[in-house]
């Protein structure tokens, strides 16, 4: 399968093209005054056959009307897989271009390799995320401070993560990434986050470390998560959220 179709086709699916349409303009240069220089459109479908290396190569034409168009997309849309698909219920929104979804709040391990340091695993508990998963192979994540379910009017706060910027974009790096974004796809898409190692702060304002400066720094970022680490705390501490100025909405549609 081409990575073209890799966004909306599962990766077993075996792709054979079909027909090819190709639309022509046709513009008209007669003597006739009121139709020189106008044009219109017509079509003509090409069949596919397989040359002498086995490779599909597109066949003579025939022009099509408007009755063959409206059969063709007809046949295309009888030919649309109809399967329902049972969403999780931590899914807050989907489309064909994205999902978002939320991951609750636990104690997980959390993956450092901040540059002059070695590479450190840290137990700690992470916030309850909301992340958004699109087709273009982009991760952005945001953090909530109630249990309660999403709604429009839920406040979001800055997801306090390293790698992370200020839109809330993920740095994935060289992470490998899924080739979907459905409910399938969100184990895979978690491992991302919470199997990948952070390495710096994209932003200054991910936390409040509670340190008179307001400008976190990766160090200060390092400095927090560790010292959490070594305090018998299950839940992460709220009052270290930075408020994310969007809604729900625009925060789902922003990374949709």
């Amino acid at each position: 399968m081409t990575e073209f179709f890799a966004h909306c086709v599962e990766p077993s699916a075996r792709i054979q093209p079909w027909t090819a349409i190709v639309i022509h303009e046709l513009k008209h240069q007669g003597a006739d005054p009121y139709s020189n220089g106008t044009s219109q459109l017509i079509a003509s479908a090409h069949d596919f056959f397989n040359d002498g290396d086995g490779q599909p190569t597109v066949g003579a034409g025939r022009l099509m009307g408007r009755n063959d168009l409206e059969n063709l997309l007809r046949e295309i849309l009888n030919r649309t897989a109809r399967k329902a698909e049972l969403l999780p219920a931590s899914v807050v929104s989907v489309s064909y271009t994205h999902i978002a979804w939320t991951t609750p709040a636990a104690v997980r391990p959390m993956l450092f390799k901040p540059v002059g340091l070695s590479p450190q695993t840290l137990r700690v508990p992470w916030p309850r995320l909301l992340m958004v998963a699109n087709s273009h192979g982009q991760l952005s994540v945001a953090a909530l401070a109630s249990r309660r379910p999403v709604a429009a009017g839920s406040k979001l706060y800055h997801a306090p993560l390293m790698n992370v910027d200020q839109q809330g974009r993920v740095c994935t790096g060289n992470a490998p990434l899924p080739g979907y974004c459905d409910g399938g796809s969100l184990p895979a898409w978690e491992a991302v986050m919470f199997e990948s190692a952070f390495t710096h702060v994209n932003h200054p304002h991910s936390l409040k470390t509670g340190q008179p400066k307001r400008v976190v720094e990766t160090k200060d970022a390092f400095g927090f998560w560790s010292d959490l680490a070594r305090q018998p705390v299950e839940r992460f501490p709220n009052r270290a959220l930075n408020p994310l100025k969007l809604s729900v909405t625009d925060f789902i549609s922003r990374h949709a």
